[in-house]
């Protein structure tokens, strides 16, 4: 049996849906295992959602990365006896980084988009003193190895995000009742996208797509879960194409799941998902899903078409055809449903990503330490 680690999980992010989600699971997982596990947060409003979740996080100010940072990520170290941090955003490598300078530790990079790491000299230092990258998909690993070469010298390791769908769907309102609450007759048609407004994400196409059916006949109500700097422009494009919408800003962890399981379509024109959660949570909640054939999403969908309708070109015309098609067609809403519950519990499970990240960090902790 493998010896108990002293984990870190470090995490800058402002906003609990990503990083705050995975950091959730793995914590709960490894100490499970036995691990003792610290979580350190940035954001004040990340540290509460933990602290629901029974899981304690230590709040740091951790706005800059300057000694007064480096010294206080370095008490809570010392303190747990720290063998090994997770990190996933630049700014909490570079903390790492520092604090590997003070007391001996490895570093892990869980990939969440560093690309803008790569022109600086001080973050190609930093990553030289990370021990590993674990990336969620293929996809990002090779988009990481291409844009960072440097990362590609580290122990690789791709590690899906794993889910238990009774657990996720624990707590969440009943389809009708959240309608109600909502002013959503039960027989509305309701397509709904969710995730971090910004340009990449592409929800122009979702406001677009809707727009597309109204002119085609097909009624029908669009709601959006979440906020961001793209937030305000979406929701005055939808009112200038005169798009029935309903705009719930960031939502708790169950209500965004209510909202999903109410929703006849989960529409997710992304292309440059990493693992996307929003995906997993559909599939769990059995609502049929359109999304954008890019990024991360077959390898959580597969490519086959069984359990989500997949668009090539990334077109607002080609995904109303398929809205269209399942508004049309219930029996494939159905079908894809229940092809894509079956495929997140058996290819993507929880305790298959708790027990890879457990072989991974007792092979890096375990590795000499010039081996890195």
């Amino acid at each position: 049996m493998n010896r108990p680690l002293r984990v870190m999980l470090l995490t800058s992010a402002q906003h609990w849906r990503g990083s705050g989600l995975s950091y959730a699971k793995l914590a709960r997982g490894l100490d499970e295992r036995g691990h003792r596990v610290d979580v350190v947060v940035a954001s004040e409003a990340v540290a509460a959602h933990f602290e629901r979740f029974g899981l304690p996080a230590h709040h740091l100010a951790l706005e800059h990365t300057g000694m007064r940072e480096v010294l206080a990520l370095l008490a809570v170290a010392r303190s747990a006896e720290t063998e090994i941090v997770i990190v996933d955003k630049p700014r909490d490598l570079r903390l790492a980084a520092w604090m590997s300078l003070m007391r001996p530790l490895r570093i892990v990079i869980r990939y969440n988009r560093m690309g803008q790491m790569r022109s600086r000299f001080v973050d190609r230092w930093t990553a030289r003193r990370a021990a590993g990258a674990i990336y969620q998909s293929a996809y990002i690993r090779d988009k990481a190895h291409a844009e960072l070469p440097s990362l590609a010298q580290l122990a690789t390791y791709v590690v899906p995000n794993g889910y238990d769908p009774l657990a996720m769907t624990s707590g969440v309102v009943a389809r009708e009742q959240w309608r109600a609450a909502h002013g959503i007759h039960s027989t509305e048609f309701v397509v709904l996208s969710a995730g971090f407004a910004e340009s990449d994400k592409r929800f122009d196409q979702s406001v677009e797509t809707m727009r597309l059916l109204a002119q085609r006949g097909v009624a029908s109500t669009f709601v959006f879960c979440g906020d961001g700097p793209c937030r305000a422009s979406l929701e005055t494009a939808a009112n200038a194409g005169a798009v029935r919408s309903l705009w719930l800003g960031m939502q708790s962890p169950v209500d965004a799941l209510s909202a999903i399981g109410a929703a006849d379509v989960l529409l997710h024109p992304s292309p440059v998902e990493i693992f996307g959660n929003v995906l997993a949570e559909a599939m769990s909640l059995c609502t049929p899903i359109v999304a954008a054939r890019g990024g991360g999403n077959m390898e959580l969908l597969g490519h086959d078409e069984q359990a989500a309708i997949l668009v090539d070109d990334g077109c607002a015309d080609s995904f109303a055809h398929a809205v269209a098609e399942l508004h049309a067609h219930p029996e494939r809403r159905r079908s894809l449903a229940a092809a894509a519950h079956a495929r997140l519990v058996s290819e993507f499970p929880l305790d298959r990503m708790i027990d890879r990240y457990d072989a991974m960090l007792h092979e890096i902790v375990d590795a000499p330490a010039d081996a890195k």
